[in-house]
């Protein structure tokens, strides 16, 4: 099946500029155009995109990712060192896993704290003790003349 960069986009859910980023500097090699110099893409170009899109989500930068994809196109030779790449970004992604879920746990702490505070009418019984100074300050330089 064929797409035009505008279905890829949508399906994908990335931009036309992305797209043409990832065409020009090499990273879909397979990319045809038709008769008006449109890039048209087959599932296979998909398929490259989808690579490129997850390795860049998990903070792969552009160069290695192309770094990648040519070692792909060499051939089984190169597969110890895309098996290392792929358990690198594996270690990054997992890592970066386990710090959003430490955040989480704060977040979720802190919903749980004012929901408390909504459904029970209660006061903030939180308030940083910085806050707390600053308000003080405030107060005191209310009621200087």
């Amino acid at each position: 099946m064929s797409y035009t960069i505008q279905e890829v986009a949508k399906k994908m859910a990335i931009s036309t500029y992305s797209i043409r980023y990832y065409h020009d500097h090499g990273m879909l090699p397979f990319v045809k155009r038709d008769e008006n110099n449109n890039r048209i893409f087959e599932d296979v170009d998909l398929e490259w995109l989808h690579i490129i899109v997850c390795l860049r989500q998990t903070g792969m930068p552009v160069e290695r990712i192309q770094h990648y994809l040519d070692l792909v196109q060499q051939g089984e030779q190169t597969v110890p060192e895309r098996y290392d790449m792929m358990k690198a970004q594996q270690t990054r992604t997992l890592n970066e896993i386990n710090d959003l879920q430490v955040h989480l746990k704060t977040i979720n702490y802190k919903v749980d704290h004012y929901a408390d505070i909504l459904i029970n009418h209660k006061a903030d019984s939180f308030v940083p003790s910085n806050l707390e100074e600053a308000q003080q300050h405030d107060v005191y330089q209310e009621n200087q003349p």
